[in-house]
Parts: C-alpha cells; structure tokens; sequence
C-alpha cells in the first residue's frame, strides 16, 4: 500500500520524530490509545495523521506523570470516575512538587539552620515507641517499624515516615516511630496525627547531629515567644536508601508544632 497522502506519516516516520520505538506505538494501538488514520489490513502498513502525533505525545506525558497505561485509558474514557482520576493526578502533582522541593534542598548549603512556617498534614501512621540508646539504635527501631507496616499490606506510599521526641526532654531518645497508612488501617499501632501548624528547620548532615537543629529551633521559640504543641518531629526525606553512606546528604525536616496564637506567631 502506498502513502496516500503528504500528510501522512509511516510509523518509522513517527517514531523518528517523536523519539519513541515502534512497540511503544504498536503498545499504545494494543491498549486502544491510539488508532492509525490509514491502515492495510493485508499488509498491516500504518499511517499516521498530525493529530495521531499529538496523541502520542499526550500519552507520553501521563506517563512521565506515573499513569499506567489503564490508567491512561480509563482517563481518557471512563466518564463516570473522573472525580477519581482528578485525586490521582492531584497526589502525582503533589508528589511531583515534593521532589522539585528536594531539589531546592540539596542546592542548599549545610549548615543553613534558617526557620521555615510550613503545615504539618493530617496522617493517619503505624507507631512503635522505643527507648534508644543513640541515633543509630534509633535508626534500627525506624526500620523494623517499617518492615512491621509493610506486612500489613497498608503502607502509604505518598508519605514520609517520621520519628517524635516522646520524651518530657527534647534530648531524649524515647522515640514513637511512625510510617504512614492507609486510613482503614486498623489495629492497637494505629494513631492519628491532625493537620497542623509548624516550624522547621531542613537539617542537611548526618542522624547524629540533628540536635543541632533542634536546638535552633528551641532558641527561635524562645526568643519569639511562640509555644510549642508537640514534641519534635523528624520526617526522613532522603536518607540511606537513596544517599548509602554518604551521610552529608541525608536530609531531614525537623519540625516543631507549634499554636497559632502564641504571642510571636510569624
């Protein structure tokens, strides 16, 4: 079959000019994405149109988003859950920004101990309380909470797990460590945190020397006259799994709630 029109394009053609592999065109055809302007039953030729191009394109994007290619599909012409779709690609774009603020981190300097105003989200987590002897105990206890979460098959994947300073002194190492859920998570580890108000201090070093921030962010409310509601959070954002041992990169959002009307308030 020969090209009909100049306006057509074969599926090399395409592939070419998008950056793409003629499976991944093939796939999307297979998932009922995407519909070829002219095809040869007989010999399978396939020609494209403009609009077929802009199609691709629209796909490609949903997936840089983390849509699967169901997904895609349902988002494209299941009208009936669309209030469904509109809360994934919400999660996907919070999720995205979670990362651009990684990246603004990392540019940071260590040794920045400069106080931000930021709202701590409402989670519901999977808590453990422990007694550790230093931050490597510590870290021990966080991970075995983790795997312990993991196997009830209700982790949230969105969210970052977090240790509090349950202890009467900020100091202390009397840890409750928590790894977000689901909300019908159900069972005696189960504990709710509300949506509030905090100061942090984004501390870029190794788990030993967090107490640097954390006394910065006690000097700040003391001199501000702002009252704490809480004890001290420390919400992993990079850490091991993704930084090995090079810990000068670990970074951690020490967070402080803290009540709305105290004097200082910013």
């Amino acid at each position: 079959m020969k090209k009909q029109s100049k306006d057509l394009f074969k599926i090399g053609e395409i592939a070419k000019i998008l950056g793409v592999t003629r499976k991944t065109i093939l796939v999307y055809e297979e998932m009922r994405l995407l519909t070829p302007a002219v095809k040869d039953e007989a010999s399978g030729y396939r020609y494209y149109t403009a609009d077929n191009m802009t199609q691709i394109r629209a796909i490609r994007s949903l997936q840089t988003l983390g849509l699967s290619l169901a997904e895609i599909r349902e988002y494209y012409y299941d009208t009936e859950n669309l209030d469904r779709y509109l809360d994934r690609l919400m999660d996907l774009r919070a999720t995205l920004d979670r990362n651009i603020h990684l990246l603004q981190l990392r540019a940071a300097k260590p040794g920045d101990l400069s106080v931000h105003r930021v709202r701590l989200p409402r989670q519901v987590c999977f808590c453990r309380r422990y007694q550790c002897t230093d931050a490597k105990d510590a870290a021990i206890k966080l991970r075995d909470t983790y795997i312990a979460a993991a196997r009830t098959g209700k982790m949230s994947l969105g969210s970052r797990m977090f240790t509090v300073r349950a202890g009467s002194f900020c100091k202390e190492l009397d840890l409750l460590c928590c790894i977000p859920v689901s909300e019908d998570f159900v069972g005696e580890e189960r504990m709710e945190f509300a949506e509030m108000s905090a100061l942090c201090i984004y501390y870029r070093g190794a788990y030993e020397g967090i107490n640097t921030a954390i006394d910065a962010l006690l000097a700040y409310i003391q001199e501000n006259k702002i009252q704490a509601t809480g004890g001290f959070r420390c919400i992993y954002l990079e850490g091991p799994p993704n930084r090995g041992d090079h810990t000068e990169d670990y970074i951690t959002q020490v967070a402080l709630p803290f009540s709305e009307n105290s004097e200082g308030c910013l």
